[in-house]
């Protein structure tokens, strides 16, 4: 996996920020109604106050009489810390003496005080003021409890936020399996046709699946091009060579000629070998798979080892019990392949081949004491026609094909193959499933 931030992390990440963002704006909204509610809620007490005092003292009483109401008035209010009087014309007539005459209607804030004026009959004014301090208390009591349930709700929502996003990105995760599991060798005929039900997904599986089709169509027909070639190569080669070898063995032949016939013979074989590798590659996975018989490596081994007559250079550890089930004749190309990849980059050193089992697979490891590969290429050496910068530098002949050859017999067969660490040269080391009588 990448190691950069996944869809679901970011997806989670957007909803917790959603989350705790929404929570600190539904706060601050609260927080600020709670405020004005709270407000409204203390004008309504102080206009009370002062409509009562209002319909105490009509237009038809006196100053004096007036002033008297006002004075018990602001006893009766006193206890629940209001402080009202009355006004005429600017002058003072009653109640509460730290209150002063304005000339504004309505509420407003004064101060640690909020204060109301409101006109009564006769043109007579009532002022009436209460502290700020409770309704401060009021309006942060009912901020705390809105920001207590907005955090509630942020911190559900961060903790939901995972689970919420995970389930959001599940199609894509189908979708990224299905991709996974597509069989290279038949793109097309390996991708599922069941949709998820969901518009936006469905429309890029078909796309995806559109497009492994079209790969498929190609894949098709660059193997089938590559097998007509090189069908129609062998044919012509096998009687360049036989051709050769004949002239070769005319009497009375100058060396000089017999020299350049044997060169001829030996590129029209490399040839036929090339030709013979390219008919494996371009083989499909099915006719690879045709043949399934019980094959003794190490049998595979020895028959490969005397035909290459490469025994001298060669030490070998070799497991009796390493059965795979397979083609013979393909396994034998594998070896063939690895050995002379061996001996060919290491021409001067010694060459060492085992097979072991274990109770479920079996291994081929071929090391040799070359140049080796360097950890950039590993991967890239059992790609087609790929060569090393090592090999071309040291004008070591061949094509790119032996490796390739060994990864695509190694998968036909279920297994692997790989580039092991060593202290000096290369190993490669095959793994195929192991077969057993009772399998």
């Amino acid at each position: 996996m990448s190691g950069g931030a996944t869809f679901v992390g970011r997806v989670a990440r957007a909803m917790a920020a959603a989350a705790v963002l929404s929570a600190i704006a539904s706060a601050a909204l609260t927080s600020g109604i709670a405020w004005r509610a709270a407000v409204r809620d203390g004008d309504r007490r102080l206009d009370q106050a002062a409509q009562t005092l209002g319909v105490e003292v009509p237009a038809k009483l006196t100053d004096a009489e007036a002033a008297a109401h006002a004075d018990d008035e602001q006893l009766e209010v006193a206890p629940a810390g209001l402080r009202i009087a009355l006004f005429a014309g600017g002058r003072r007539l009653g109640g509460d003496a730290s209150l002063d005459p304005s000339h504004a209607r309505g509420c407003r804030d004064d101060r640690a005080w909020r204060r109301c004026s409101v006109g009564i009959a006769g043109g007579r004014v009532v002022e009436v003021a209460g502290p700020r301090g409770p309704l401060r208390a009021q309006a942060s009591a009912l901020a705390a409890a809105s920001l207590l349930a907005a955090l509630v709700a942020g911190f559900a929502g961060v903790a939901l936020s995972g689970r919420v996003s995970s389930r959001i990105v599940r199609p894509l995760r189908r979708l990224r399996d299905d991709v996974a599991a597509v069989d290279v060798a038949n793109p097309g005929a390996s991708w599922p046709a069941v949709n998820d039900g969901h518009a936006e997904i469905d429309a890029l599986r078909d796309a995806v699946g559109g497009m492994l089709s079209r790969l498929d169509a190609a894949l098709a027909q660059s193997q089938r091009f590559a097998a007509d070639a090189a069908h129609e190569l062998r044919t012509p080669l096998g009687a360049l060579r036989a051709e050769l070898e004949l002239a070769a063995e005319e009497p009375g032949t100058p060396p000089e000629l017999r020299a350049a016939q044997h060169r001829a013979t030996e590129q029209v074989r490399s040839l036929g070998l090339l030709v013979e590798r390219l008919l494996i590659l371009a083989a499909p996975d099915d006719a690879l798979r045709a043949s399934r018989e019980a094959v003794a490596l190490c049998e595979v081994v020895e028959e490969s080892l005397a035909a290459l007559g490469a025994t001298p250079r060669v030490r070998t550890d070799l497991d009796e019990a390493a059965h795979v089930r397979g083609d013979a004749v393909l396994l034998r190309a594998l070896v063939d392949n690895l050995v002379t990849n061996a001996l060919k980059f290491a021409p001067d050193g010694e060459v060492t081949v085992r097979v072991a089992a274990d109770p479920d697979a079996v291994t081929v490891r071929v090391e040799d004491h070359g140049p080796g590969f360097d950890a950039s290429e590993r991967e890239r050496v059992f790609e087609a026609f790929y060569r090393s910068p090592q090999a071309r530098a040291g004008g070591v002949r061949g094509h790119g094909l032996g490796l390739a050859l060994v990864h695509r017999i190694a998968a036909a067969h279920g297994g692997r193959a790989c580039v092991a660490d060593v202290p000096r040269g290369a190993c490669v080391v095959v793994t195929l499933p192991r077969w057993r009588p009772s399998a």
